[in-house]
């Protein structure tokens, strides 16, 4: 059974995978909606762990986006 992960364990992904994601050119107006969106999860979401899951799950797609499309070298 896999282990439920902390805020601080979120935070830390958060943080490398938005590094990851600023890194490619090509996730730029991407990166840019993503940014946006942070501001509304945090605005419209009272609880950390739901603010931390959402902007995980928009850089996943982002992740996603950055893999189908061909883009190399895409860790996170």
């Amino acid at each position: 059974m896999s282990s439920i992960p902390t805020t601080v364990e979120l935070s830390s992904t958060i943080d490398r995978m938005e590094d990851v994601c600023r890194r490619h050119g090509e996730a730029g107006a991407l990166f840019d909606a993503y940014e946006k969106l942070c501001q509304r999860f945090e605005r419209d979401l009272a609880d950390e762990r739901d603010v931390l899951l959402s902007k995980g799950a928009a850089l996943m797609m982002i992740k996603y986006w950055l893999e189908e499309t061909g883009s190399d070298s895409v860790r996170g």
